[in-house]
């Protein structure tokens, strides 16, 4: 099984899987970092068995060793304020009527907020470094968590090199 953390970054509460594996190895290895977003009506822990199943293909032949990370969309999870918000249309109108202002608020925000941890992220997991150990940077999502990603990759920061 692979290490699992809890680390506040910026105000939002990251669940990190692979980074004790990586800062017990012997050798200082290029990282890349996995953002996997869930999706509407979950929260971060139903990613788990992904990021598990994503950090097991860690071994000491790979280039790169994987660390991902997961979070709650707005409201969502540990961020959820108004459980309305998170509902469809319904029938007869009796569902969210701003349903799709919702949506798009919460993927876009989400997106946004994996561009902002990308800026940021690095220190918090490795502590201040002369050169970056990322060398890429992904995101991947289901539902909510795939328009997210979608969003994320369109507005420029992922699967680029450092």
């Amino acid at each position: 099984m692979t290490s699992k953390q809890q680390i506040p970054v910026a105000g939002h509460p990251l669940t990190v899987y692979g980074l004790e594996e990586y800062k017990a190895l012997k050798v200082v290895k290029p990282v890349a970092i996995m953002f996997a977003l869930h999706g509407r009506l979950q929260n971060m822990s139903k990613m788990e068995d992904i990021c598990q199943a994503l950090c097991s293909l860690n071994n000491n032949t790979t280039e790169r060793h994987l660390i991902v990370i997961t979070f709650d969309h707005p409201n969502h999870g540990g961020r959820l304020v108004h459980k309305l918000g998170n509902q469809d249309w319904g029938k007869n109108g009796q569902g969210n009527p701003f349903h799709a202002q919702d949506m798009w608020h919460m993927y876009n925000e989400s997106s946004n907020t994996v561009s902002s941890l990308i800026d940021i992220v690095e220190d918090y997991l490795f502590g201040p470094t002369q050169q970056s150990r990322v060398q890429v940077w992904g995101v991947m999502g289901f539902s909510m968590g795939g328009h997210s990603t979608f969003v994320a990759a369109a507005n420029g920061k992922i699967n680029k090199n450092n």
